[in-house]
């Protein structure tokens, strides 16, 4: 692996099952994505020609293992990250791309591909890292990208930092949402008067979101949160939350 903090790996995408195939990919902080079809003894670069190499998301199709979509720019917000240029997508295995918009988000922090319909996508946005900018929250399209409704929103310093769906009904999804700036001389924690750093469900495929924060922490003590489900019984979530 990478020995310097930009080469960090932000994302793996294992196609399934694993007997016909030996492919995996790689996304990296600040340096493409990365595959190799030996299951990791040889690694190539598949995203060098595009406009950005950093990357902060992968998803697979659910139905073929050749379509792979990249959220470019990384969502960790570190010193060493830059800006992406939004969504873009290979049918076959990484040969060819093509830009699916969301360019103004600048950092995508997960896709999530509805598993009755691959045309059916929704993307968690967490906006430019330095200043305000209503590119944020979560983005649903039903078109594989040639058009995006925001269905989401919080505030032009709130993106939305995860996202998943319940496999067992995909119209039930969950997100959690981080409000944050980056400043010159801090890093993004906990900051007095922000209030928006939580959790919300969707039961109607993202139409309409409900908060879920009931058990938290305090919103003054909630910072970023990452979650979960449990794929075997998909009611249980899991929160991680940066307190």
């Amino acid at each position: 692996g990478p020995d310097n903090v930009s080469g960090r790996v932000t994302d793996l995408a294992v196609p399934t099952p694993r007997g016909g195939t030996y492919t995996i990919y790689a996304a990296t902080a600040t340096g493409g994505v990365w595959r190799t079809r030996n299951e990791g003894t040889t690694w190539e670069p598949i995203f060098d020609r595009e406009a950005s190499v950093s990357i902060g998301d992968l998803a697979l199709d659910h139905k073929d293992p050749n379509v792979l979509r990249v959220g470019t720019g990384e969502a960790n917000i570190f010193r060493s990250s830059t800006a992406g240029c939004g969504i873009y997508k290979t049918e076959d295995g990484g040969q060819t791309w093509q830009h699916r918009g969301l360019a103004a988000t600048h950092t995508i922090a997960r896709i999530v591909v509805d598993p009755r319909d691959s045309n059916t996508l929704y993307v968690a946005a967490g906006g430019h890292e330095w200043t305000d900018n209503v590119e944020r929250g979560v983005y649903k399209t039903t078109d594989g990208g040639e058009s995006w409704r925001k269905v989401l929103f919080v505030n032009d310093r709130t993106g939305a930092v995860d996202l998943v769906i319940n496999p067992e009904n995909p119209d039930v999804l969950y997100a959690a949402t981080w409000q944050r700036i980056r400043q010159h001389w801090n890093d993004p924690r906990v900051v007095d008067g922000y209030q928006e750093n939580g959790l919300w469900k969707s039961l109607d495929g993202g139409e309409t979101w409900a908060r879920i924060n009931d058990g938290l922490p305090e919103a003054k003590h909630r910072g970023r949160i990452g979650i979960d489900l449990c794929q075997a019984h998909p009611s249980t979530i899991y929160a991680f939350v940066d307190c």
